[in-house]
């Protein structure tokens, strides 16, 4: 069960990019980097936990305006992908 909120709330992180231009997306972003910097740090042996640590780095970046489009796309469809993955 646990899996599966986790999940669903990487796709929301991951589609919490595309929300940078709306006035509350600023706020979002900002805490779905700290859910993902939250969940990575128990686990930071783990190849999943490290690039959630560097997408929520891409993710705070782009809040402060230095959010290149393709990188923080890629990072999107990181997070997008493993919250599909993990519902399966």
């Amino acid at each position: 069960m646990i899996v599966i909120i986790l999940g669903i709330l990487d796709i929301l992180a991951g589609l919490s990019i595309f929300t940078i231009n709306f006035s509350w997306g600023p706020m979002f972003i900002g805490f779905c980097s700290l859910y993902l910097i939250a969940k990575s740090l128990p686990y930071l042996k783990s190849f999943a936990s490290i690039m959630d640590i560097i997408v929520a780095g891409i993710f705070i970046f782009a809040l402060l305006g230095y959010a290149n489009t393709i990188i923080s796309a890629i990072a999107a469809l990181w997070l997008i992908q493993k919250g599909v993955v993990s519902l399966f």
